[in-house]
């Protein structure tokens, strides 16, 4: 499924890594893009998270994989679902052992940065670009699609932050389609 163009497909600066890391599995059709750890190594050296000579394996790939449903689980939290226990203690477990630290660049800026090289390194960059979210009131903008077949990731543009769907066109007229041939039945 092509998904819309526009102004809920990106987030901003950052906070897009985090975004397409999640959406690098289509739920809605049961595609991964990784499958396998080169295809991880080559999604993390294409977004300038790992060095080309990077090293993954297999571990890295289950861990990996984790990481981004866990994030996808936080993000679901932005449209009203609870992120489960076994989602923070992985997205915990990550920030540990990627050693997770403040860095202060000297144009006055701080940012969490990984003590960890390689594939955990780049993961931890990743959950510090979602504490840096938090911070500045990004990360509430960054939601899954309501649709539990889907949750594909989108940022929210709305003024009033109330994206649910990750097309309107899509998922949102189907959900209302579905609530109004429901409604018509008697329930």
């Amino acid at each position: 499924m092509v998904r819309a163009s526009g102004k809920r497909t990106t987030a901003p600066g950052d906070l897009e890594l985090v975004r397409a890391f999640i959406n690098t599995a289509r739920l809605d059709r049961g595609d991964d893009d990784l499958d396998l750890p080169d295809d991880l190594r080559r999604w993390l050296v294409g977004h300038d998270l790992l060095a080309v000579s990077g090293d993954v394996g297999d571990g890295d790939l289950v861990v990996a994989v984790a990481v981004r449903e866990a994030l996808r689980d936080l993000a679901g939290a932005n449209t009203g679902r609870v992120p489960s226990d076994a989602a923070c203690a992985t997205l915990d477990a990550l920030s540990e052992a990627s050693g997770l630290r403040p860095h202060f660049e000297p144009g006055g800026t701080v940012a969490l940065a990984p003590r960890a090289a390689g594939v955990g390194g780049a993961l931890g960059r990743l959950i510090g670009i979602v504490v840096a979210a938090v911070g500045s009131g990004d990360w509430t903008r960054l939601k899954t699609c309501r649709n539990p077949a889907c949750r594909w990731a989108f940022y929210d543009s709305t003024r009033n932050r109330s994206g649910a769907w990750c097309d309107m066109a899509v998922c949102g007229s189907r959900a209302k389609s579905r609530a109004y041939y429901s409604r018509r039945r008697g329930g």
